[in-house]
Formats: C-alpha cells, structure tokens, sequence
C-alpha cells in the first residue's frame, strides 16, 4: 500500500472532525461567519473554509447575509439549512398521547396532542399512535434525524414493547411500538419507559445534575423508580428494573405485601382500575383526622421500606421523589427521617425539581441529541 494511500483514512477524519466542529458551533450560534467559526474552535480559516463548502455541498448549510454596519472586508454568515432534520418526542401515558417536533437545537416547533382512556389497551392506543406521528411526519419541515417515546409502562428493552405486568394502572395487553411506527421513518426508535426519561431529565435540568449515582421514585397514579449510575439508567436483563409497585414491603398492620398491594387494602386505589386515587390519597396525607394519620403513618412506613431495601441494594448518593403525592405537606421530610432512622446504608432524600413534563423533556433531550449526531456521524 502507498504512502498516499495509507494517508486517505487519515485525511477523511480530519476532514469529518472539523465537519463535525463547525456543525456543533452551528448548533450553539443561529449564524457564524467562517473567521467566527475559526476563532472559536481554533481550526485554520483555510480549513474552515473547505469545511463549509463541503457542508453546503451536502445541503446542509446556507449562507444567511453579510454583517450589517461593520468596517473591513464582510464575511458571509452561514447557518444550518432550515429544512436540515428534525427530532421526534412522543409520549403515550394517562395524561394522553403528545408528539413534538423539535429542531436540531432542542426548540420545539410544534405540539401535537391526544385525550385517550385510561386504563387502555392496545387496539385503542394503536391508532391514535400511529396517526399522531403521521400528521407529525406530514408536517415536518425535513426529514425525521431520530426519535424517542416515553411509555407509562415497564419497557422490554430487546423487543421495544411495553409489556404487562401485573396491576399495571395504564396499559391492560402489550405496546408494540416499534413494529407500529418503526415503519414510517428511517430511524431506529428509542422506546423507554416514563420514569427513565424523568430521571434523564432530572440529571440535566433537575435536582440531580450534581449526583452521578442517583435514584429516581415516581410517586403518581403508578409507582416507579429509575436507578442512574455515572449518567447511565440501569435497566437490567431486559429493561425492566425499577418496578417499584412490586417491591415487597410492611404494609397495613404489619403484613408484607408489595407496595401497591398496600394501597388496595387502604382502599386507595381508583373503582375498578390499579391506579392510585391521587386526589384522595393527598387528602389522607394531609388530613388531621386520627384515622388519616394512621394510614398517613403506614404509607410512610412502606415507602420508606422500599427506599432502604433500594438503599441496600444500589447504594445512591441521593434518592429524588417526584410525582404528584411526593409534595404533600411534610412527606418528604418525615419520610427522609424515617429512612435516616432504618436503613442499612443512609442516604439523602430529595424533591424532584420538575414537573409532570419531566418524561417528555428526557425524551425530547435523547431525541435531540440522537438527531445532531446523525445530522454527521462522528465515526
């Protein structure tokens, strides 16, 4: 092999890494004239300059106009072509189904959203599904870079379906996403379950940025919990960790029973359904009435259960809840007591610092980043 042949791959990278660099200066700044984009990432104006050319060749830069009002010789502003890619993020829970459209900077540049029953099976959820991505698709201005969905469910991380577990308060048969909407676009789909992308989220833009070993509770109508280690969500042998609802623990007048056992013998589950009367259940946490502390008293006793035995077994710098029950008045602090009090191994409990859109913003966040790096792949 020549001396001109082995420097081929070489000069390839080269020539994809500074792609690559004036792509994500683009990502950061609406526009750049090449001196810009040579001064930020300290790569020749030369070199820069071939970059671009290339990058228009491929269709995905544009010149945008020369500064206006300034001395010298102008440049020309380039940015990303408005048509380049966009990222999906879908959601299908309780609340109902939600597509976004995002552009390749995180902004989102259509919502798109559906009521749907709740619990549900899949001959429901299936088309709605399916004609939400397509009106989505329809409407996109450039193709579909990549795209994730947030499932209320355990998630098989092999196959991609929301599975059936027992008393799942949302999905009564098994989601088969990726054989449903895989089709309609080139990207591989990334399906997660809801709790995974909350803690995603909350690691980025939550009460978790500074813990690497965290985990994550939800505390709703559902109970469940994401383990993070070093940014990463543990999802186990198949992907189904962190089911909460079936954590053994001492529930009303000391039986073991799993967690969301305990909720159907303190009646607290909503008519006909395995989901919990939130509404109701807040009232009973912040009732002064003798009986109502009581249950309060054993709920608090069960959660904290489960954290220690979840304490035990990961050992987390913190645990974050969040959900719409984990606020109620004095909850958290009271069960940080109680876990003070009984677990093997300590640890801190916080308040989660986002709302009931965390699951879609972690969705949106993985869509995203999934989208900029097949905009140039950076192998």
């Amino acid at each position: 092999m020549s001396q001109e042949e082995t420097q081929l791959p070489t000069l390839d990278l080269l020539r994809r890494l500074t792609d690559s660099h004036v792509i994500d200066q683009l990502l950061l700044s609406p526009e750049l004239t090449r001196a810009e984009i040579s001064a930020r990432t300290g790569i020749s104006k030369p070199t820069i300059s071939e970059s671009v050319r290339r990058l228009e060749a491929a269709e995905l830069l544009t010149e945008s106009g020369q500064p206006q009002g300034r001395r010298g010789r102008a440049g020309t502003f380039y940015r990303l072509r408005d048509d380049v890619g966009v990222a999906l993020a879908i959601s299908a829970g309780p609340e109902g189904l939600v597509v976004e459209t995002c552009d390749l900077r995180g902004t989102v540049v259509e919502r798109i959203e559906r009521a749907v029953p709740s619990p549900a099976d899949s001959a429901t959820l299936d088309p709605i599904l399916a004609g939400l991505v397509t009106e989505a698709l329809a409407r996109a201005r450039g193709p579909v870079r990549a795209w994730a969905l947030s499932l209320a469910g355990p998630v098989d991380q092999v196959s991609g379906r929301l599975v059936q577990l027992p008393d799942s308060p949302f999905l009564l048969d098994e989601l088969r996403p990726r054989e449903l909407i895989g089709g309609l676009a080139p990207p591989l789909l990334q399906v997660d379950n809801d709790v995974n992308w909350a803690a995603l989220a909350e690691h980025h833009h939550g009460n978790a940025g500074d813990l690497a070993h965290f985990c994550f509770c939800y505390l709703g109508p559902g109970l469940g919990a994401a383990l993070v280690s070093n940014g990463v969500v543990i999802h186990g042998y198949r992907g189904l960790a962190g089911e909460l609802a079936h954590v053994r623990t001492t529930g009303p007048r000391g039986r073991s029973l799993r967690l969301i056992e305990c909720f159907g013998a303190w009646e607290l589950l909503k008519p006909g359904s395995h989901a919990i009367d939130v509404p109701r259940l807040v009232d009973v946490l912040e009732s002064p009435a003798a009986a109502h502390r009581r249950i309060r008293d054993e709920v608090l006793r069960a959660v904290a259960g489960v954290i220690c035995s979840i304490t035990a077994l990961f050992n987390p710098e913190g645990v974050l809840l969040g959900g719409p029950w984990s606020g109620a008045t004095d909850f958290a602090s009271e069960l940080a007591d109680r876990v003070h009090g009984e677990a093997a191994i300590d640890t801190e409990i916080r308040l989660s610092a986002l709302d009931a859109g965390a699951a879609l913003a972690g969705a949106r966040l993985q869509a995203v980043r999934s989208a900029q790096s097949a905009l140039l792949p950076r192998s």
